[in-house]
């Protein structure tokens, strides 16, 4: 890959994987770290890549890796409560995106990485399970309990889609 190229990639993908590992860690200092250790992987990776889609795939599985193997560090066995506001889409206003988003933030590890990759990377749910090693019927498990822990805390503002 050519530096030109790279660059290109790096400023294409930055906040979407910055937010998948973000949806995992839940700390911003964390989440550029791995941000940084997916793009090394990027740099040093050996073979071209068939499309941009082929990419696009490849860096979403290795933020995942990263992000979880991240979390596995005995020094990062703790559960961050700090709270972020970030505006998720542009068919909300400014608070309702920034509530939605701070109660994403506050679900489980697990039920948070489901309903970013889902709703936010706009995957399948046998995507999910093959990036997170795991059967459809569970990912499809922690989407609901997801989904009706954000329906309650958010009330009528959380449209189940």
């Amino acid at each position: 890959m050519t530096e030109e190229a790279f660059v290109n990639v790096v400023q294409r993908n930055s906040q979407r994987l910055y937010l998948i590992a973000l949806s995992f860690v839940k700390n911003t200092y964390d989440a550029e770290d791995i941000l940084q250790n997916v793009f090394i992987k990027l740099w040093k990776y050996p073979k071209p890549f068939s499309d941009e889609m082929h990419l696009d795939k490849w860096l979403t599985v290795v933020c995942v890796n990263e992000s979880k193997n991240y979390l596995k560090h005995p020094f990062r066995q703790h559960d961050n409560a700090e709270t972020f506001v970030f505006v998720p889409s542009d068919d909300m206003d400014s608070a309702a995106k920034a509530d939605l988003y701070n109660a994403v933030m506050q679900l489980p590890k697990k039920e948070r990485a489901v309903i970013h990759l889902f709703y936010y990377e706009d995957l399948s749910v046998k995507d999910i399970a093959g990036m997170l090693k795991m059967k459809e019927s569970a990912v499809k498990t922690r989407l609901n309990r997801a989904r009706n822990k954000l329906k309650e805390r958010l009330g009528d503002a959380w449209i189940n889609e």
